[in-house]
């Protein structure tokens, strides 16, 4: 191996494995030994009748379960005034067509560091049945005191996440817990730092045959010593 190539290869390889194991320790902070992303809790208020989230479209959820297992929506609320709290999961369609018409707020971004929603009131007057009255639900729960909590296996297909009094009231007004559970979190975290310290090692080993190979000798030189120029004779002539 030769000097540039050892040192350009090293660099390289110490730039890439830092950026992997930095990744994998973020992993392992993040899900920590219970493979899970927690956040909250969090309150939610909204003065209309639901507190709606945009469609989350998903795909691909069996070759990810294969791959990480089965991943996990966990969701508690609890209420804060008297009509109870209701969190669901439905089809789009179905959360579409039983909120017609009705006043709704519907989450367009939302940050969790500090945790804040961005929502689009979209105005109604029409009343609805209470939301445990609907068969549509992929994952539902419910509670008129005390805590409601929800656990959803992620499925392929288009859904929105639900929030409302029990009753079917305006003026949603709880607090939330989220949480995102992959089974192979952990263990993919481990791998990928083990990858990223792999890089890094064979960076250095890399860089160190590079700094430690022969410097070539400059152009023009010779073993004996510099060769000097030769000065051809001028003939000049009457």
């Amino acid at each position: 191996m030769s000097r540039r190539v050892g040192i350009i290869v090293g660099c390289c390889l110490l730039a890439v494995g830092g950026l992997v194991a930095v990744s994998g320790v973020a992993l392992l902070v993040a899900f920590g030994s219970a493979d899970g992303l927690y956040t909250g809790p969090h309150p939610l208020t909204s003065s209309s009748r639901a507190l709606v989230s945009s469609t989350a479209e998903i795909e691909n959820a069996a070759t990810s379960d294969m791959a990480f297992g089965q991943t996990r929506i966990d969701i508690q609320v609890t209420p804060r005034g008297a009509h109870g709290v209701f969190v669901g999961i439905g089809p789009t369609a179905d959360v579409d067509r039983y909120l017609a018409g009705t006043s709704v707020e519907v989450v367009t971004d939302f940050e969790v560091t500090p945790f804040r929603l961005t929502t689009q009131p979209r105005p109604g007057s029409a009343s609805v049945s209470a939301p445990g009255s609907q068969d549509f639900w992929v994952a539902r729960a419910e509670a008129a005191s005390g805590t409601a909590a929800l656990s959803w296996t992620v499925r392929d297909g288009d859904y929105r996440f639900v929030f409302m009094n029990a009753d079917g009231t305006p003026a949603v007004n709880a607090d939330a817990r989220f949480g995102v559970i992959v089974p192979g979190a952990r263990t993919l975290g481990v791998t990928v730092l083990l990858v990223g310290l792999v890089l890094v090692a064979g960076g250095v080993i890399a860089l160190v045959f590079g700094l430690r190979a022969p410097v070539p000798p400059a152009r023009g030189s010779a073993a004996g010593g510099t060769q000097q120029p030769t000065t051809q004779p001028t003939i000049t002539g009457r």
